[in-house]
This record gives structure tokens, C-alpha cells and sequence, in this order.
């Protein structure tokens, strides 16, 4: 089989390397798999590395977008770029790739379209609006809203990555359920081994006695890192010994950073920006937290819980199908960071109990999130889109 990925971005995100995981499984199942990015990016790169033909589209900078000749560029471009791939089936990855590529094969020879739903137009309505602003916020939603609508009626088959965007998707959109189904992200296994972690952790400054609290995702309003800070000062009153360590970059980066360097956060609460290396320092962790607003089904929650580590979540989106609460971590109301040092604290001071979610975490993963798994369901799916 013929597949070209097509993913919105190819920044270093949840959504690119969902992307890269995907394409390798399929690629190690015998089908031929090209990648389509609709911008450039470092992900571009890791694709090509990884042995992939990659075709960006240049047409969609922040100032061309402005051009109202831009559309009518990319879709010449996009149809070129498919004709000359030839693909058997076509799969977007966000809003802007469902949006143009249903364009550009609306009305022409059918290639049947895949559509990925990694958030969905609800996402901004719950945490953008310091990022974005409230105008800007609530334009974006109702243009996912409609992008996602349009696609429901474009695409052959839409894929939600948890349960509550197939619900956000057929409740919200009126999208016919059964063009919508499930298939959960999944990721490798790439368990760090004891020396290495053990290495890093030392190199880092952190002593056995200190309790580590890693934090993996964009350092941006949505994704609840203030709330996190909040939350650090309260738990580090009552326990000093524990050390708060923040993997990623965003808009917030720089605020949190002058935060960091007053008590009682100084010296126990760092940023790192953004890491290659996140699934060793998730394996060096005591604990994951992550305090989103809004989800869909987050990676790092899946890298933890492949690691092995208990966690600590608000329960937005997906989180809760992999934060089971009492059994592989702990889950609290988003914007509550006093319910948040609650949790963080009963987990560090029991290290029987976040040991035994941890090893449940793991024997989730096992069975419900590993990339091969994923890229069964999802190959699985194609041949049956095939067939009709």
C-alpha cells in the first residue's frame, strides 16, 4: 500500500512525532510511506533521517497567508505533490492538512482521505486565551469548528485519538458515528537503562533524598505550568528535599524562569527548555505531572506510563484513559493548584503506592499504547477504507 502522511507542522511536537512513529511502523509492515509536510521544520529532518521521501509546502508562511493567491498556490502545489506521489490513501494530521488536502481532492480522481483528530475545535475554548488573547482565542476555535465540521463531510474516515474527541467530534460536530473511530496514540519502547539514568541524574545536580517532579509538554498557559509553579511552592513548604524540573519551551518560558529565581522555588524549580533527551529525564523521575487545560491524549503521559512512572494529571480530554485514577496515578480539576500540591504531596511521601502505579502504568502501555499496536488498529482501518 501507497500512503502519504500529511501532518499540519513538522515542529518538534506530540502531533510530528505521532506522525514519525506511525509511518516507521507502517513502513516496517511493508507499505510504502512518503511525508507531506504543509510547513518546515526540525522534523523534517528526523524524517528524512529516518529513510522517508519528505515534501514540504512553502507557500503557508505567517506573511504569505495574508496573499489571497496563497490557496490557490498550495492546492496546485498539494495537487502536483499527490500526483506525483500516487498514493492508495491519504492521511492529514490537524486542521490545516485536513482543510487543504480536502480541497485539493475535492472534485478530482478519489484517493480515499484519513483525517486525525489529535485535539478539536473545543481545545480552544479552555486555556488559549493568555497565549492568544480572548479575540484571537475564540476566532481560532470557531475556525477549527468549521474546519473540522468541513472535514466530517470531506474525509472517508475520521480518526480520534482518545475517546473524548470521537465524543467531541459526533456530540459536537454532528459527524455520523460510525465515520469516526478510535485509535489511541501509541510509542516504542525505549526504557533508559539504570546506568544512564543514574548518570544524568547525578549530572544534574539532584542527591538520592531529593524527590524529582518532571514536567514534558510546551511552557504555555494552556498546558497549566503556572499552576504548576503554584502548586511547587506549596509542596516544597512542607517537603525542601523535592526538585521540580520543567522540559520544553513556549511563551511562558521566560516569566517562569524569573519566578524560578525567588524562593522558595530557587534552585529547586528549573527550566531545561526544550530536550531530545525527554524520555531519559522522564525516566530519571519520581513522578510526571501535567497540569493541562486542555488535552487530547498526551505523549509524555504515554512515555511516563512506558517508563514505568505514576503520574499526576488534570482530567481534560483523554488524560483519564491513561491516569486511572488510584491505579496508575492521580487526577485533579485543571486551574486547581491546590488540589495539584495535594496529590503531588500524598505521592511523593508514599513510595510504595507510586511505585505500584508506576508498574501499572507500564502494563497499561502494554496493552493499550504501544506503536505496534497503534499501527495495527490503524493499518487495520486503511484496508477495510480499501475494500469499501
Amino acid at each position: 500500500m501507497r500512503i502519504l502522511q500529511v501532518p499540519a507542522n513538522a515542529g518538534y511536537g506530540g502531533m510530528p512525532l505521532h506522525v514519525l512513529t506511525l509511518s516507521k511502523g507502517l513502513a516496517a509492515r511493508g507499505h510504502v510511506v512518503e511525508i507531506l509536510c504543509m510547513g518546515d521544520g526540525p522534523m523534517v529532518s528526523a524524517y528524512e533521517r529516518a529513510g522517508f521521501k519528505v515534501t514540504v509546502v512553502t507557500h503557508l508562511s505567517s506573511k504569505s497567508r495574508r496573499d489571497p493567491l496563497t490557496l490557490i498556490r498550495t492546492i496546485r502545489f498539494l495537487r502536483a505533490a499527490v500526483a506525483r506521489s500516487a498514493p492508495e490513501i491519504i492521511h492529514t494530521h490537524g486542521p490545516r492538512a485536513s482543510f487543504f488536502m480536502g480541497l485539493t481532492l475535492f472534485g478530482r480522481r478519489r484517493i480515499p482521505l484519513v483525517a486525525s483528530a489529535h485535539g478539536s475545535y473545543s481545545q480552544f475554548s479552555f486555556g488559549h486565551e493568555t497565549e492568544f488573547g480572548v479575540l484571537k482565542s475564540k476566532a481560532r476555535g470557531l475556525q477549527y469548528r468549521w474546519i473540522d465540521r468541513l472535514t466530517g463531510r470531506l474525509a472517508d474516515l475520521f480518526i480520534a485519538v482518545c475517546e473524548a474527541t470521537r465524543k467531541d467530534i459526533v456530540e459536537g460536530l454532528g459527524v455520523p458515528e460510525a465515520k469516526v473511530v478510535v485509535v489511541h496514540n501509541g510509542i516504542e519502547d525505549h526504557r533508559a537503562d539504570a546506568a544512564t539514568v543514574k548518570a544524568l541524574r547525578a549530572g544534574l545536580g539532584y542527591e538520592s533524598g531529593n524527590r524529582l517532579v518532571v514536567f514534558v509538554g510546551r511552557v504555555a498557559f494552556h498546558k497549566g505550568v503556572g499552576y504548576l509553579a503554584d502548586a511547587a511552592e506549596s509542596v516544597l513548604m512542607k517537603l525542601p528535599e523535592a526538585r521540580f524540573l520543567v522540559v520544553g519551551e513556549g511563551p511562558m518560558e521566560e516569566a517562569l524562569r524569573q519566578r524560578a529565581e525567588k524562593p522558595p522555588l530557587i534552585g529547586r524549580f528549573t527550566l531545561m527548555g526544550m530536550r531530545t533527551n525527554a524520555l531519559e529525564i522522564i525516566a530519571m523521575a519520581d513522578l510526571l505531572v501535567l497540569p493541562s487545560l486542555s488535552e487530547g491524549l498526551p505523549l509524555s503521559l504515554l512515555e511516563a506510563a512506558m517508563s514505568g512512572k505514576a503520574m499526576v494529571a488534570s482530567n481534560v480530554g483523554g488524560v483519564s484513559e491513561v491516569v486511572v485514577e488510584g491505579e496508575t496515578g492521580l487526577l485533579v480539576n485543571p486551574r486547581d493548584s491546590d488540589a495539584l500540591a495535594t496529590a503531588i504531596s500524598s505521592l511523593l511521601n508514599n513510595d510504595d503506592e507510586r511505585e505500584n502505579m508506576g508498574a501499572a502504568a507500564r502494563r497499561l502501555w502494554e496493552m493499550q499504547f504501544t506503536a505496534d499496536g497503534m499501527t495495527g488498529k490503524m493499518e487495520e482501518e486503511y484496508f477495510r477504507l480499501l475494500a469499501r
